[in-house]
């Protein structure tokens, strides 16, 4: 008994897996970039009146102290909150 033939063109299969291949590599390579763009501050004026210019803010913080003042800075202003509460005027 004779085995049927199979087609050797795979041209489907094979675009399939490509297609497959390449949204992989659009999907991921988007989402990183999203994460690592840097994002620019508008000027603005602190409480105290004092002008700040317009600058580009990193994304990441170089800092290898960066987690330890971050965790710090927010136990402060939990313990601070009155500081920053704005002053009802009269």
């Amino acid at each position: 008994m004779e085995q049927p033939k199979r087609n050797k063109d795979n041209s489907l299969f094979s675009i399939l897996v490509l297609g497959i291949i390449m949204f992989v590599v659009f999907i991921s390579g988007n989402h990183s970039k999203s994460e690592t763009s840097n994002s620019y501050v508008k000027p603005y004026h602190t409480r105290t009146g004092k002008l700040v210019k317009g600058h580009v803010r990193k994304s990441i913080s170089t800092s290898p102290n960066a987690v330890k003042r971050q965790n710090y800075s927010k136990g402060y202003y939990q313990r601070h909150k009155s500081r920053y509460t704005k002053s009802k005027q009269e």
